[in-house]
């Protein structure tokens, strides 16, 4: 009776790991994915690209200042007659023009075009940055479910594994019986079978594990063999709060808040194109330092240096309609970038809703499961020493047998699906 109730112990409380593998726990697999995904690190890349273009001088609020070099020699047959008769006559005279000059260009007026611009930008670089945390948060999540596929496979393995210890048990009560005289061998038949299938079950869900294993490997960027266990631990601590979870969405997912701010640039797109209809003045200056010589003529060099300042004014009069499309296409897309926003707002409203519903119904399972696991404990333990004591069946045994083994993988499933809505919720309300 002691070694039946050890069995189902084991079922009950399988928490050793695989020998020789190395035990990785749910936050070293997050971390680990977080350094070493390479979708995470294509997202830093866009986050990267848009701090780089958030810059004054990029929006148009900086002046241009360009340094001009220029020098032209020229060899040529030359020949000059002044006014006064005085004539010059040069075979290959050499001439040399050099000049240069620092030049600078502001857009001193554009109807705020540019700090539109600026805005824009700034919208977009909070919206990479916003769009990282999104992808931190989806990694998390994607490497927790793998983790816990792998945790509920290996469970399933363990409950299969205690399974088979009973099912020898039962199959060695099986054999003395028969060797006694006391039962028929149609008994130790049935036990092989049952025994067959649940290890031919157990070689299945092996073959599961090395699957979840070989995903899990792949989203932390490691070769799909690699080894290692998990901790066979799933906790149900976590209680939602509907109201908190709504208001989180709103205020601190990473998904929504970029939206927010994709709006909030093409809004900023619409002000610019506007800004386009109006004048633009743009301020010129220049320093200029000339040099001339010439190897005839009457002038034979020339130094030339000063200041030269300007300024130009564009007002578009007609572009056949194309400013108008500007702006309407702009418009649009504000529009589409706003209808997104509050699609994604509905969508994940919805899907809390839906989650912190099916949470509850898998909280409900589980606590079934949790007491009819206890009373097939015990109908498996009394069914098997009446067995040896010849006061039952087989036939009960293995009704007994089957009942724990749907209890327990029910009870498994129900566990797992708590904890993969935990993680959908987390997900849903950046509240990892």
């Amino acid at each position: 009776m002691r070694k039946i109730s050890a069995i189902l112990s084991s079922i009950l409380f399988p928490l050793s790991a695989a020998v020789g593998q190395p035990l990785l726990n749910p936050d070293e697999a997050v971390n680990l994915a977080l350094t070493q995904n390479l979708s995470l690190r294509l997202a830093q890349g866009e986050a990267d690209i848009a701090r780089q273009n958030n810059t004054p001088a990029n929006a148009g609020l900086l002046p241009m200042v360009n340094l001009a070099v220029n020098e032209t020699f020229t060899l040529s047959a030359f020949q000059q007659r002044l006014a006064n008769g005085n004539e010059f006559n040069e075979l290959g005279a050499p001439f040399n023009n050099l000049n240069g000059s620092v030049q600078l260009s502001w857009v001193i007026f554009e109807g705020g075009r540019a700090r539109l611009a600026k805005d824009r930008l700034q919208a977009l670089d909070e919206q990479a940055r916003l769009n990282l945390q999104a992808a931190v948060q989806q990694i998390t999540a994607q490497v927790l479910l793998a983790y816990y596929d792998v945790v509920y496979s290996r469970l399933q393995e363990r409950t299969f594994a205690g399974l088979i210890a009973l099912n020898e048990e039962r199959l060695r009560i099986a054999e003395g019986r028969v060797a006694a005289g006391v039962a028929a061998q149609t008994d130790v038949l049935q036990a092989r079978v049952d025994l067959n299938q649940l290890r031919a079950n157990l070689l299945q869900q092996e073959a599961a594990t090395a699957v979840a294993k070989g995903i899990l490997n792949q989203l932390l960027a490691r070769p799909p063999q690699t080894p290692f266990d998990v901790v066979l631990f799933m906790d149900v601590l976590y209680e939602p709060d509907r109201e908190r979870l709504l208001t989180r969405a709103q205020t601190e997912s990473p998904l929504l808040l970029a939206l927010q701010k994709a709006a909030e640039a093409a809004a900023r797109t619409v002000d610019e194109a506007n800004a386009l209809r109006g004048p633009r003045i743009t301020a010129n200056g220049q320093f200029v330092a000339l040099r001339t010589d010439n190897g005839a003529g009457f002038i034979r060099n020339n130094n030339q240096a000063g200041f030269a300042v300007g300024a130009s004014l564009v007002m578009p009069l007609y572009t056949g309609g194309n400013l108008k499309r500007q702006v309407e296409v702009a418009r649009i897309a504000a529009e589409q970038a706003s209808l997104r926003l509050d699609a994604q707002r509905l969508d994940i409203e919805t899907a809390i809703e839906n989650q912190i519903a099916l949470f509850r119904a898998q909280k409900q399972v589980l606590d079934l499961e949790r007491l009819n696991g206890q009373a097939a404990d015990e109908s498996l333990r009394i069914s098997l020493e009446r067995f040896r004591l010849g006061q039952s069946s087989a036939l009960e045994v293995q009704a007994a047998q089957s009942a724990l083994e749907q209890t327990r993988s029910r009870q498994n499933l129900a566990l797992y699906n708590l904890k993969r809505t935990e993680i959908q919720l987390r997900l849903l309300t950046a509240d990892f």
